[in-house]
């Protein structure tokens, strides 16, 4: 009687996984000691309502509501910032490191997902493959997609958390819904289950990102091509269909309707430098991109920045568009072909397209971001793996080379982004030379060395951060924060700052509406100039804002900035009081603006009206120090 032989516990699939999680932790440790980039700092950096300090439910609940980034607020993931900084404070060590601990957690849901899948698909081929097999691809699925280079800015770019964390949501809603599929199958009771992780799965990743709504797209892409909706249970194929008329078919015809009326006219696309034609042109070779940047993913082509990717103007401008446009069709046709014979490769494909279904078509967003492919980079990867277990047994070193050699390239390109991310100098002369024609990336690198030096003139940075301020502001795209950098740098070291300068900024700030950069550039120039730390020179800072504020419909912020510029550098208190109100109908659930014009108010002599404009907030909605400032302005207001 012959016995089997016991595994070594060092080679189970549990130990071999905590192998993996260890690795990809230790591959990301070096970047958690970089700091804040790019939408970080509105949505946390100068976000006060995340800034909690307190056990108080009004301070919790207004953190939750405090998102500039989205209409839904995404509140799941502004309370998981506001804990960030009750217990840790503004490092944004702790901040990176709980966004390690989220990816690590999206590991061990995609292994577990993953794992279903395999087997589902395992148990309808003509020649099982050994389960061995099945947890070796499994688990090394898994662990290229933990350690692709791709999803670095998933986790070391904080804000990015939002997504990361509604991933959560959305693998632990595929793993009940595959585990309602596995009892159908077996002729349990199961589409209960299965309507409730498709439900559940997108209604909480939805407090944390939009991309969550996407769930019942990757569900419904699993019975297209592996499930095709048989089960043992009685009835069971019209009873998923019902689910997906209710949470899928009915929710996507009430978002288009909502959505397609903002999105088509032209006046959606006013801030961008594109128009909604050209975004689905560009966006075709950009999905390309982001196939090659996953599986092949070289340093000179990975980056934070890609705003030096050029436009398409047409199908023949360039002509890659076409060549793209034809490639992707293609795919779906080879998806669509194969779905019967070669069903994971054909999921793949699926998942990969669906994951840009809202950042690639005609959302107003901007073009690029790594970000974007956190779950689509699942579907790639899973594309790739279905065609290496297409590879006969007799060819074994083949089997396992491939393998063996993407993740040892993820890991290393992986390891060596974390490092860069790790150090903010470093990050942003990376950043500068692997995209030299990136506005952005030498925008950043200007600024990283600014404010390093200390604006000394002695200081050996000041020069290469002038530099690249004006390498930014002449590359095709540069938008005017590059001159606002330089005029900064200048007039902080109280050097003569050229008219040229000035001039310039206005005319590109009338050439085009404004862009957040645009705004924040004049925020900064307007704040340097009232605190001192530049000399005052407003007469060319009015023009400026005149200039952006010469195009239809301002925003809300840039009209509470010059709001601000008006009352504390102008000193005209009645120009002032007229944009905080536009301001505050623009945006009435923001109590600051209104705050600003009670203040303004009460310059002016106008008691009456500046409690009347406090009458108008929602006490509720109040933090602890908007409550504070309430008081103080009816305490200067005498008696109502």
């Amino acid at each position: 009687m012959s016995t089997a032989r016991a595994r070594p516990w060092f080679s189970s699939p549990a130990a071999l996984l905590l192998a993996v999680l260890t690795l990809t932790a230790c591959v990301y440790w070096p970047g958690l000691s970089g700091g804040y980039l790019f939408d970080d700092f509105p949505n946390i950096v100068e976000n006060d309502a995340v800034h909690v300090t307190t056990l108080e439910a009004r301070d919790w609940q207004q953190a939750a509501l405090a998102s500039p980034s989205a209409d839904l607020r995404r509140p799941l993931a502004m309370l998981s910032y506001a804990a960030n900084y009750y217990f840790t404070g503004s490092d944004p060590r702790p901040m990176k490191l709980c966004n390690l601990a989220i990816h690590l957690l999206n590991g061990l849901l995609l292994w577990a997902v993953l794992g279903k899948v395999l087997r589902l698909w395992n148990e309808r081929r003509a020649q099982p493959l050994p389960q061995s097999t099945l947890h070796n691809a499994a688990l090394g699925l898994t662990a290229a997609w933990l350690l692709c280079p791709i999803n670095i800015s998933s986790v070391l770019y904080v804000v990015q958390r939002m997504e990361s964390l509604a991933q959560v949501f959305v693998l632990a809603g595929l793993l009940v819904y595959l585990h309602g599929r596995e009892r159908m199958l077996r002729g349990q009771t199961g589409v209960l289950r299965c309507a409730a992780g498709l439900a559940l799965g997108a209604v909480l990743g939805l407090g944390c990102k939009e991309s969550s709504v996407l769930l019942p797209v990757y569900a419904f892409l699993l019975e297209l091509t592996l499930l095709r909706f048989a089960g043992a249970e009685p009835g069971a194929g019209r009873k998923l269909w019902t689910i997906y008329v209710l949470l899928l078919f009915l929710p996507t015809a009430a978002g288009l309707a909502w959505l397609l009326p903002r999105t088509l006219p032209a006046a959606a696309y006013a801030s961008r430098p594109f128009t909604l034609e050209q975004r689905l042109l560009t966006e075709t070779r950009i999905l390309l991109d982001y196939v090659r940047w996953t599986l092949l993913p070289l340093p000179q082509q990975l980056g934070f920045y890609h705003d030096d990717i050029a436009l398409s103007r047409g199908w023949l401008s360039p002509p890659a568009t076409l060549a793209s446009a034809l490639l992707i069709g293609a795919s779906w046709m080879a998806a669509a072909i194969c779905r019967r014979r070669l069903p994971l490769l054909a999921l793949g494909i699926g998942w990969y397209f669906a994951a840009h279904l809202l950042t690639a078509t005609v959302i107003p967003l901007e073009l690029v971001f790594e970000h974007r492919n956190y779950f689509a980079s699942v579907g790639l990867l899973l594309a790739a793996g279905a065609l290496i277990l297409e590879i006969p047994p007799g060819l074994p070193l083949l089997r396992w080379s491939i393998p063996l050699l993407g993740l040892t390239l993820f890991a290393t390109g992986t390891v060596a982004r974390s490092i860069a991310w790790g150090n903010p100098v470093r990050f942003a002369y990376g950043e500068a030379l692997e995209h030299p024609a990136s506005p952005r990336a030498n925008y950043e690198l200007g600024r990283t060395l600014a404010i390093t030096s200390g604006y000394r003139p002695d200081s050996k940075l000041i020069t290469p951060a002038l530099q690249a301020f004006e390498r930014a502001s002449r590359l095709s795209g540069g938008d005017a924060s590059s001159l606002a950098g330089m005029i900064i740098v200048a007039s902080h070291m109280h050097q003569p700052v050229p008219a040229e300068w000035w001039q310039e900024l206005s005319r590109r700030l009338a050439a085009q509406p404004p862009s957040a950069e645009d705004i924040s550039g004049l925020l900064s120039l307007s704040e340097c100039q009232r605190k001192g730390d530049c000399d005052a020179n407003p007469q060319p800072l009015l023009s400026a804002f005149l200039a952006a504020l010469g195009h239809p419909h301002p925003s809300a912020r840039l009209l509470g900035i010059y709001g601000g510029f008006a009352a504390n550098q102008l000193g005209d208190y009645t120009l002032a009081e007229r944009s905080f109100a536009e301001a505050a109908t623009m945006s009435p659930r923001s109590a600051g603006f209104r705050l600003d014009l009670a203040r303004v108010l009460l310059l002016e002599g106008k008691q009456a009206q500046a409690l009347q404009a406090l009458d108008a907030l929602d006490p509720r909605s109040l933090s602890r120090d908007e409550e504070q400032q309430v008081k103080r302005i009816r305490s200067g207001a005498g008696p109502h």
